[in-house]
């Protein structure tokens, strides 16, 4: 009688089911690992893109005040040593950006670099303003002026969570001052 037993088959099914998890793992690791990097550039590239519309729609075209509730979190708050009382949320950034359009309505950022990651974005900028009201201690004196700063930015859930600046404030002050 001939032996029909399965014995072969199942070594056969056991070998292949080492050789397949053995080819199969590491092009699964490689899947999520690529998975993990698309979902960190992918939110790389939406932070970017809140920073640019904050300074291209929002200075430049004088919108911010509409956009705050889309490109700040409530929770923001502002890390810069010339403001230290700053008011924190969006009624703070509110607050600030009055500051400025009362103080430098016409300002225009022109971004020359531009990095985000997943948690942060980073922007340098140069900005062309008319100095029309009170700013740094300083009186309106219908100036104009050039200066270039950089701003950091924490991000959270793809929205400006805490930020802070740095700007060239002696060479405004010397080319408002002269």
């Amino acid at each position: 009688m001939p032996d029909l037993s399965l014995k072969p088959f199942t070594l056969k099914l056991t070998a292949m089911k080492k050789i397949l998890s053995f080819l199969l793992l590491p092009c699964l690791s490689v899947f999520f690992v690529q998975c993990a990097a698309t979902k960190q550039l992918k939110q790389a590239d939406r932070n970017a893109e809140t920073v640019r519309v904050w300074y291209e729609d929002g200075w430049n075209h004088q919108r911010n005040l509409e956009l705050i509730d889309r490109v700040f979190s409530p929770e923001w708050s502002d890390g810069n040593p010339l403001r230290p009382d700053q008011t924190s949320g969006l009624d703070g950034i509110k607050e600030l950006v009055k500051f400025y359009y009362d103080a430098f309505p016409d300002a225009h950022f022109t971004i020359t670099h531009l990095f985000a990651d997943e948690t942060h974005a980073v922007v340098r900028y140069e900005v062309d303003a008319t100095h029309k009201g009170d700013a740094f201690g300083i009186p309106a004196t219908g100036k104009k002026f050039t200066s270039t700063g950089l701003v950091l930015y924490e991000m959270k859930d793809g929205k400006i969570y805490r930020s802070w600046q740095e700007l060239d404030l002696i060479g405004i002050l010397n080319q408002l001052e002269n």
